[in-house]
C-alpha cells in the first residue's frame, strides 16, 4: 500500500493560467498613466504640484498570485485591451499610452538578491546596492557577464540618467520604448534594513521603506519608466501616511483578490497538462457523471479560490488520479479526497507557516479574525484593531486573505483547508475551536446567506461544545438535573468536534429571494421541515433575524437505546434588555417553541418525545429552563 506522502503529492502537473485580474489590470493601468501624464511635475520642471506619487503595490498574501501578476501584467494588458481596458482608452491621450504599454518591456527584480555591495561607505549604502542589483539583474536576465561592483560603479554613478540608459542597454531595449520594472519580496527590508546606512527621521527610528520608496522616486523622473512593488511587510501599512511619513509617494494596494467559481471553470478549461497533448485539467479529473462545476465548486470551497492554494490542490488531485488512471466520478468522493486530513495538512503546509509562527500580539486578534471569516463581517481598509494597528494590515502579516467587497470595503477569507492544522496548535483557545469547527462546515456560506446572528450562532456552537465534549460536562449535568429523560437517553457523546453540518432554517438558495429577507417567520409546512430534518446533535438551526417569532436556536437529541427524542430550543435573549430577563419573556418564548412543535410533532408522538426550552443571557450562561412536553 502507499504511504500517505505518495498518495498525496504536490509535484506541478500542469500549465496555469492567469483568469479573473481584470479589475487588478485597470487600476495598475490606470495608476501607470497617471504617472506617465504628470511625471513633468516630478522632474519640478512644471508650476503645478498636486501630484504626489503612486506606486502600484501587492503586498504579501502568499499563494495570492502577486509574483505571477508581475510577470503577466503585460501579457494582460494586450489580453483586455480592447475589452476591459476600453473604457479607459477612451481617450485619445490615454488610448497612446495604451497601444505604448502594450509594446513594453517587463524586468523582473527580486529584492532577496539585495546586499550591502562595494565600494561605499563600507557597503552600506542601500542606494548604491539597489542600482548594483538592477545592473546585475539585467545582465542575468540577458545571460551576460556582469562588472564586478567597483568596476561598475566607475561606469555607472548615483544618478537615475546613468543607470536607466545602461538598463536600456543591457536589455535591449530603445530608449522611447516603456520599461516596466517588477521589485518582488519587498519585505526583505524587515530583515536587512541593518545591513545598511538608512535616514533617521526626528524620534531616531529607522524606516528603511522611505529610502527604498525615495530611491523609485527618483528613478520615476526618468522618462517612459514606470514600476510595480510586491511582498510582504510589518512597515508597510494600508494608510502609509502613517506608516511611512512620507509626503511624495503614495502605495496603491493591488486587491488580487480570490477566485470565484465561474473564474475557476475558466482555469480548469484553460489549464494543460505538461504532456505533448496538453489536455485540459478538468478532462482528466471530470468524468461524464462529473462536471468541472461541481469541480469548481469543490475547489472553492476547500481553498476559497485562493490562486496558489487552488493550484497546489489541482497538482494533488491530478498526481491522484493519474496514478490510480480513473477520474472522479461524483463531488462527493472529489470532496472527500480534499478533506482528507493528510491532503489537507499536505496542501496547506507552505501557507500556514507564518500564521504558525505570529507573535503573541497577533495570534491574540486570531478570534476576532475567525469570527470575521465566519460570518463574513465586512471591514473597512481604514478600520482600526488598536490606536496603532489596522485590521487590514492584521490580515496581511498574519498569512490570512481577503476578498474586496468594493474599493474601500472587504471581506476575511480563511481557507477550509487550514483548518485542521489550526486545530492542532496547542495555543488554540477552546473558543477559536469553535470557531474553527464551525468554517469547516457544509456548505460554507450558511451564515452569509442565512442572515444569522453573531450573538446567537456563538451561543449555538458553544452548546454543542458543552454537549459534546467529555472535558466541559457542565451543560450535561445541568441537563440531568433538569430532565430524566436526557438520564435515560444515554447518548453517546464522545467526539470533541461535533459539528460536521450547519444550515438556516431555509436553505441558502431560498434566503437569496427579497421575500425571504423581509419574512419574520415561518409557516407549518416549513416547520414541519424544521422539526422532522433537525439531525440530532449535528445541526443547528437558526432563524433570519432578531425579531423572528420562531425560537432563536433549535435542535434534537434521539436515544440510540430507547424510543426517546428530545427537541431542545434555545432562546438568547438579554441583550434587548438591560434589566436582564422577566417572567414574560420566558412565557413568550415558550410558546413561539412549543406551538410549533406541539403542532408539528407532540400530537402525534407524545408517549417518546420530550421537548425543552433553554433560555440564555447573553453572558453565555444558562439562566432558566422549562421542561415541556410529559
Amino acid at each position: 500500500m502507499a504511504s500517505l506522502d505518495e498518495k498525496w503529492k504536490a509535484v506541478d502537473k500542469f500549465e496555469s493560467v492567469v483568469v479573473d485580474r481584470e479589475r487588478d489590470v485597470v487600476r495598475v493601468t490606470k495608476e501607470l498613466y497617471d504617472l506617465h501624464s504628470n511625471r513633468e511635475q516630478l522632474r519640478g520642471v512644471t508650476s503645478s504640484c498636486d501630484y504626489r506619487l503612486t506606486i502600484p503595490f501587492a503586498p504579501h498574501m502568499f499563494g495570492s498570485g502577486k509574483t505571477t501578476f508581475c510577470h503577466n501584467y503585460l501579457e494582460l494588458v494586450r489580453r483586455f485591451g480592447d475589452t476591459f481596458l476600453s473604457k479607459f482608452a477612451s481617450d485619445p491621450s490615454r488610448r497612446a499610452f495604451l497601444e505604448k504599454l502594450k509594446r513594453a518591456s517587463m524586468f523582473y527584480v527580486n529584492l532577496r538578491e539585495l546586499e550591502p555591495t562595494r565600494p561605499i561607505e563600507e557597503n552600506r549604502n542601500l542606494e548604491w546596492a539597489v542600482y548594483y542589483l538592477l545592473y546585475r539583474s539585467a545582465c542575468n536576465q540577458m545571460g551576460l557577464p556582469f562588472m564586478k561592483p567597483d568596476e561598475a560603479y566607475r561606469h555607472i554613478p548615483l544618478y537615475p540618467s546613468f543607470l536607466i540608459p545602461e538598463l536600456r542597454k543591457t536589455l535591449g531595449i530603445p530608449s522611447d520604448q516603456y520599461l516596466l520594472i517588477a521589485f518582488d519580496e519587498v519585505g526583505v527590508f524587515d530583515t536587512k534594513a541593518t545591513f545598511f546606512e538608512l535616514e533617521k527621521n526626528d524620534k531616531g527610528v529607522v524606516r528603511p521603506y522611505n529610502d527604498f520608496f525615495g530611491i523609485i522616486s527618483q528613478l520615476c523622473k526618468e522618462p517612459d519608466l514606470f514600476f510595480i512593488v510586491v511582498g510582504k511587510s510589518k512597515g508597510l501599512s494600508i494608510n502609509n501616511d502613517v506608516a511611512f511619513g512620507l509626503s511624495r509617494v503614495i502605495l496603491h494596494f493591488i486587491s488580487l483578490s480570490p477566485l470565484d467559481a465561474s473564474s475557476i471553470v475558466e482555469f480548469l478549461e484553460k489549464s494543460l497538462l505538461k504532456t505533448p497533448t496538453q489536455v485540459p485539467v478538468c478532462n482528466v479529473l471530470c468524468s461524464s457523471s462529473f462536471s468541472v462545476n461541481e469541480l469548481a465548486d469543490s475547489l472553492l470551497e476547500c481553498t476559497g479560490g485562493v490562486p496558489g492554494l487552488l493550484t497546489r490542490a489541482v497538482n494533488m488531485l491530478l498526481n491522484y488520479i493519474i496514478a490510480r488512471n480513473q477520474p472522479f466520478i461524483s463531488k462527493e468522493e472529489c470532496l472527500t479526497c480534499m478533506n482528507d486530513y493528510d491532503f489537507r495538512r499536505i496542501c496547506a503546509e507552505p501557507f500556514v507557516e507564518q500564521i504558525l509562527n505570529l507573535d503573541e500580539d497577533r495570534k491574540s486578534v486570531f478570534d476576532i479574525l475567525l469570527m470575521m471569516a465566519l460570518y463574513r463581517i465586512p471591514s473597512k481598509v481604514d478600520n482600526r484593531l488598536t490606536s496603532e494597528s489596522y485590521l487590514y494590515d492584521a490580515v496581511t502579516e498574519m498569512g490570512l486573505y481577503r476578498y474586496p467587497i468594493d474599493q474601500n470595503t472587504l471581506q476575511i477569507l480563511i481557507p477550509k483547508i487550514f483548518v485542521g492544522i489550526f486545530k492542532k496548535q496547542p495555543s488554540i483557545s477552546p473558543m477559536e475551536k469553535i470557531l474553527l469547527e464551525s468554517l469547516d462546515v457544509e456548505p460554507v456560506d450558511c451564515f452569509f446567506y442565512s442572515k444569522c446572528r453573531v450573538f446567537e450562532g456563538i451561543v449555538a456552537l458553544r452548546l454543542v461544545l458543552m454537549l459534546s465534549s467529555k472535558n466541559r460536562n457542565e451543560l450535561r449535568e445541568l441537563l440531568c438535573q433538569l430532565s430524566p429523560i436526557w438520564k435515560q437517553m444515554k447518548l453517546p457523546i464522545s467526539t470533541i468536534s461535533p459539528i460536521h453540518y450547519m444550515k438556516s432554517v431555509v436553505s441558502s438558495r431560498e434566503t437569496r429571494n427579497e421575500s425571504n429577507k423581509s419574512r419574520r417567520t415561518f409557516a407549518n409546512t416549513e416547520w414541519n421541515k424544521i422539526i422532522r430534518e433537525t439531525l440530532y446533535l449535528e445541526t443547528i438551526y437558526i432563524p433570519l433575524d432578531a425579531t423572528s417569532h420562531s425560537p432563536d436556536i433549535i435542535f434534537k437529541l434521539q436515544s440510540p437505546v430507547e424510543p426517546k427524542v428530545l427537541t431542545v430550543g434555545v432562546a438568547c435573549k438579554g441583550r434587548w434588555k438591560s434589566e436582564g430577563i422577566g417572567w414574560s419573556d420566558i412565557i413568550d418564548e415558550a410558546k413561539k417553541f412549543l406551538d410549533p412543535v406541539y403542532d408539528q410533532v407532540l400530537s402525534s408522538a407524545m408517549d417518546h418525545h420530550h421537548c425543552m426550552l433553554i433560555i440564555v443571557s447573553t453572558k453565555l450562561s444558562l439562566n432558566v429552563s422549562n421542561e415541556l412536553g410529559n
